[in-house]
Formats: C-alpha cells, sequence, structure tokens
C-alpha cells in the first residue's frame, strides 16, 4: 500500500474508529497522510487500532480519545477535550453507531439507539461546528477549504418515523429495526439542519451512506434470529472497504466540498427521502433535539434519568 500525502496537515476526527467502517477509514485517511484522531470507547481497543496503524503510518499522525457515545456527559466531555487539545480540527466523520434490536436505556435513561446514533452526532456537531467552521483554510490560490461534517447514515432512514410525542419509542411496542431507522432519519434531518445553518465557504454537513456491509460491528448485539439473517445476506453485501470510500470521498473529495446538506451514496450525490428533505421537520427535529438535552441536563443535576 503506497502513502500519499494529500491530506498531509489535516486533522479528521472519526468516531467508531476501531472496528468495522471505522477503522477502514482511518486506515484510508492515514494511507493519504492526514492526521486521524480515533475515537473509541474502550481504551484497549483504541490502543490496539493506533499500534495496528502505527505499523504502515506514521504514529505521529494518529491520536486517540475514549468516550462512551451513548453517555451525554462524555459525548460532552469528548467534543470538549477535543476544542482544547487540537488547534484546528478540519473533518469530523461521525461514523459510529449501534443496532441492538431491543430497547436498552443508557445511563441517562435514554433509548440506547437514538442516544448512540443520534444524539451523540448531534452533541459533537453542534459542539464543534462553530470552531470547525472558523478554522477553514484558503490555498495559495485563494481558493476556500471548508472544514467538514460527514455524517454516517443509512438506506434505513427511508423506513423511519418520527413520533414527536414519541421520539424514543417508549410507548406501545418496540422494534429494533423501526428505532434505528428512525435514528437515521433524526441524523440524516440534522445534516440538513446544520449545514443551513453554516455558510459553505467555511463548513459543510454531508451524510454518506455506505451500503449495505460486512464485516462491521453494527448489530453485533442483536437478538440471534436478526445475526442469523445477517449471515444469509452476507454474499449480497460489500466489503468494509468499498464501504468506507464513500465516507473517505464525502471528507475529502474536492467535489465533496462544493456542496452542503447532501445525501451522498456510492461516491455521489443521491436524494433521501421526502421526510428527509423536509425542512420543517428539520427545524422541528432540531428545537426537539435542544429541549430534549437540556431536560436532561436538568434530570442528571437532580439525580434522575431522561425517558420521553
Amino acid at each position: 500500500m503506497t502513502e500519499h500525502d494529500d491530506l498531509a496537515g489535516l486533522t479528521m476526527v472519526v468516531t467508531g474508529a476501531t472496528s468495522g467502517l471505522g477503522s477502514q477509514t482511518c486506515r484510508q485517511l492515514a494511507e493519504r497522510g492526514a492526521s486521524i484522531v480515533l475515537v473509541g470507547r474502550d481504551r484497549a481497543k483504541v490502543d490496539e487500532a493506533i499500534a495496528e496503524l502505527s505499523s504502515a503510518y506514521d504514529p505521529a499522525r494518529l491520536s486517540s480519545a475514549t468516550a462512551d457515545l451513548s453517555s451525554l456527559a462524555q459525548v460532552r466531555n469528548l467534543a470538549e477535550e477535543l476544542r482544547h487539545r487540537f488547534l484546528r480540527i478540519d473533518v469530523l466523520i461521525n461514523n459510529a453507531g449501534i443496532d441492538v434490536g431491543e430497547r436498552r436505556l443508557t445511563t441517562d435513561g435514554i433509548e440506547s439507539t437514538f442516544a448512540v446514533n443520534y444524539l451523540a452526532p448531534f452533541i459533537l456537531g453542534t459542539a464543534l461546528a462553530d470552531a470547525m467552521a472558523q478554522a477553514a483554510t484558503t490555498d495559495a490560490a485563494g481558493f476556500r477549504h471548508p472544514a467538514r461534517i460527514v455524517n454516517v447514515s443509512s438506506s434505513g432512514h427511508r423506513g423511519g418515523h418520527l413520533d414527536f410525542d414519541d421520539l424514543q419509542g417508549s410507548n406501545g411496542k418496540f422494534r429494533g429495526q423501526r428505532a434505528y431507522n428512525n435514528s437515521k432519519l433524526a441524523l440524516t434531518l440534522f445534516s440538513r439542519e446544520l449545514a443551513r445553518r453554516f455558510d459553505p465557504a467555511q463548513l459543510v454537513v454531508n451524510c454518506a451512506d455506505p451500503g449495505f456491509v460486512k464485516g462491521t460491528a453494527l448489530g453485533r448485539d442483536l437478538p440471534f434470529g436478526y445475526q442469523v439473517i445477517g449471515t444469509l445476506l452476507t454474499p449480497f453485501m460489500a466489503d468494509v472497504e468499498r464501504g468506507a470510500k464513500t465516507a473517505v470521498w464525502t471528507a475529502t473529495a474536492a467535489e465533496a466540498g462544493k456542496f452542503t446538506g447532501a445525501y451522498v451514496k456510492g461516491c455521489r450525490v443521491v436524494q433521501p427521502s421526502k421526510k428527509a428533505r423536509d425542512p420543517e421537520l428539520a427545524a422541528r427535529l432540531w428545537e426537539a433535539t435542544q429541549a430534549l438535552l437540556l431536560a436532561g441536563r436538568g434530570r442528571a443535576e437532580n439525580g434522575a434519568g431522561l425517558d420521553a
């Protein structure tokens, strides 16, 4: 594998970096000379991922951070840590995601799929966006290079539906696939709304859909029956290297720096679902999310969880 340097000098943060798509994304970025911050929840696994990359790439360009993205406090602390440790963050790739197939609550009392797949990217993205936008660079030719936030979504968002009276599936029968689809719809809407709020010359925000990928940790905690179905579908799935290319292209390609609020699949812009393109729905979700997080802070201070 030949190392290039077209991304030299750029700092890129990747969540869920220790396995599957995240690991391959880091490898493809390292190959091109980027400085990478690998984020994972398990310190030992993060250290192992760093060691593996260091055997092929310059270890001075590899940094790590740990956080359990199901914890609101840890996500906020991660954002604060990243702001203080790095003078500039050029790219944030919100890659981490889960699909557990059942209703589990986090330490904050939040449904876990919703927390990891949507709230964590929302908190990180909104916390880092201003600083990232202010650090956008201009090259010697005078061309403006905006910072980029890439949220890894899924075609599952097309089956999503947001019930603002029950965003976390606490009422009625919980369905794991529905929860996953809803979290990815929320993530896609958030991407469009965050993009709308920033000058695209300073910050672009896009979704990347890697497709149906085999060899990832997503779904590792699913019930046995779901895992059997996943095994049967494996021959029809894309490999991890191919899946990661879409996120890497969205994060690095010159062409991908010229649009914002888009949905990318197969390294080209495609239309997401009609709901995912609804600006009023995106704005409403933004307000509901801020209210939810504010309530979560208040309940945390009082020693209670949040389940709304």
